[in-house]
C-alpha cells in the first residue's frame, strides 16, 4: 500500500479566536494522515490499493488545543470520487472546524476491452482483459468480474483498451417472435412443462407473452435461457 503525502490544496474555515502553536498544527497534520492511512488499510482489506495527496496546514495558523478527541469525516466516500474533503472538528469547550482537501486515488482491477468490439457483437472472454485502474475518477466504475460481461451484446462500438461500463451493454435476445419455446410452470411443490410459441422477442430475465400450443391460452413468463420461459404458479 503506497501512501503519498505531497501537497495538494488547503482550504480552511476557523471558528472563534485561535491560538498559535506550531506543535498543535503538527500534531493535527499527523492525526489527519493517520485517519487517511486507516482508511487506506480498510480499503486494502477489500482488495484495493490507494494513495492520497493532502495539504499541509500552515504552521502560522494554529488552533486551540481541543478538550475532546478530534472527529474526522469525509464529505463523501472516496470510492465515489477522488477529490474529497476531510472535516476535522473539535467539539470541546472552544469548538472549531477545519476543512482540508484531499486527492484520494483508489485502484482496482477493472475489465477492459482487449480489442475493438463492434456494435451488436456478442462478447466472449477472448475480447476482455483485466487492468488496474483508478476506479473513483468518474461515475461509472465498470466491472471487476468478466462473467458479468460475457454473453452480453455491445450497444455501441467499444474501442480497444476502453473500460467497459453497463451503459455500453445490453442483454441479447434469447427468444425471437414466433420461436418455439419450452414453458415451465412451477412453484415450490410442482413443475410442469409444455410447448408454446413466443409472441414477442425476449432477452434474459424479461417477461414476455407466449401462447400455449395445446390450450391456445396466452400467458406471460420470464426468459431463463435460450428457448425457455418460466411461469410462476
Amino acid at each position: 500500500m503506497k501512501i503519498n503525502r505531497q501537497i495538494f490544496i488547503i482550504p480552511f474555515l476557523f471558528f472563534s479566536s485561535l491560538c498559535f502553536s506550531s506543535e498543535l498544527v503538527e500534531n493535527l497534520q499527523t492525526q489527519i494522515n493517520n485517519f487517511l492511512e486507516q482508511h487506506s488499510i480498510t480499503l486494502a482489506e477489500k482488495g484495493y490499493r490507494s494513495d492520497y495527496k493532502t495539504g499541509n496546514i500552515d504552521p502560522r495558523l494554529s488552533l486551540h488545543d481541543c478538550s475532546k478527541k478530534l472527529n474526522f469525516t469525509f464529505n463523501r466516500p472516496p470510492l465515489e470520487q477522488n477529490n474529497v474533503t476531510v472535516l476535522t472538528e473539535c467539539k470541546g469547550t472552544k469548538p472549531w472546524k477545519l476543512y482540508v482537501s484531499v486527492k484520494y486515488n483508489i485502484y482496482g482491477h477493472i475489465v477492459i476491452a482487449s480489442e475493438t468490439i463492434q456494435r451488436g457483437t456478442l462478447i466472449n472472454k477472448s475480447m476482455l482483459q483485466r487492468k488496474e485502474e483508478i476506479i473513483n475518477k468518474g461515475r461509472h466504475l465498470g466491472f471487476s468480474d468478466m462473467n458479468k460481461i460475457i454473453g452480453m451484446q455491445a450497444k455501441r462500438t467499444i474501442r480497444n483498451n476502453a473500460i467497459i461500463s453497463i451503459n455500453q451493454l445490453k442483454a441479447p435476445k434469447l427468444i425471437k417472435r414466433g420461436d418455439n419455446v419450452v414453458i415451465t410452470a412451477a412453484n415450490s411443490a410442482i413443475s410442469v412443462r409444455m410447448n408454446g410459441t413466443a409472441l414477442v422477442d425476449g432477452a434474459l430475465g424479461e417477461q414476455i407473452s407466449i401462447q400455449n400450443k395445446q390450450s391456445k391460452r396466452i400467458i406471460k413468463g420470464r426468459v431463463t435461457e435460450m428457448g425457455h420461459v418460466l411461469v410462476a404458479l
